[in-house]
């Protein structure tokens, strides 16, 4: 085994482990009528939030600010209240009851953070995206009643992690349609370039790898083969 071979056999690990599965973690928001949630802070980068948007404001598709433009087919509504931090929080503004909000970044970060909020006892989507604007490993099912805040019902902050700056985006989806459901809301965006921390491959990914490592040995095998 000659270092060249080792050399292209640690080339493909890096590849794999850089390229991990993005991970998700569910954190609690403090008391909204307070403070802002109580882990936004240990994610460092850069916080954005709407509180210096006049309530009731509406935007047709588009909000952006400062590197982030969030979206919705519905339209957004800033809602003088928020279940993370007050006073404003982000509303999707359908009538069907459902949502879908797409948060892209001009920049790609190791962990994105956000509050998601709806008082209905649904299902949320939440898809990483990488550059381009690409799903980015698999999509979260998260059960908002299971994972809700004790302090604020009906919501939870959010946290996608991987080992690079590859994230772009989140896709936040509620597909689940009644009208006498409230739309979905957000709220404290939270951006940070140095990941907190290092996921752990899943099983899928650490098949990757040995998918990527199979090449390689192959190729040692058949040297070794030559030399003997």
């Amino acid at each position: 085994m000659n270092g060249k071979w080792i050399g292209s056999l640690a080339l493909v690990l890096a590849a794999a482990v850089a390229h991990a599965t993005p991970v998700l973690t569910v954190q609690q928001p403090s008391n909204s009528q307070l403070a802002t949630p109580t882990k936004v802070a240990s994610l460092g980068g850069t916080l954005i939030n709407f509180d210096a948007l006049a309530a009731n404001t509406s935007y047709a598709t588009t909000y952006s600010t400062a590197g982030v433009s969030i979206s919705s087919p519905d339209g957004l509504l800033v809602l003088p209240y928020s279940t993370q931090s007050g006073p404003n929080e982000l509303y999707d503004n359908s009538a069907a009851g459902s949502a879908n909000l797409t948060v892209l970044l001009t920049g790609g970060y190791s962990a994105i953070g956000v509050g998601i909020a709806d008082s209905d006892p649904v299902t949320v989507t939440i898809q990483a995206l990488g550059a381009g604007g690409v799903n980015l490993g698999p999509a979260f099912f998260e059960n908002l009643p299971a994972t809700q805040s004790t302090v604020n019902t009906g919501n939870g902050y959010y946290v996608v992690r991987d080992t690079t700056s590859d994230i772009y985006g989140l896709r936040i989806t509620q597909a689940l349609s009644n009208v006498n459901y409230s739309g979905l809301a957000i709220d404290d965006v939270q951006l940070s370039a140095a990941a907190q921390v290092s996921p752990v491959p899943e099983p899928s990914s650490l098949l990757l790898v040995a998918e990527g490592m199979l090449p390689v040995l192959a190729l040692g095998a058949r040297r070794l083969v030559k030399k003997a």
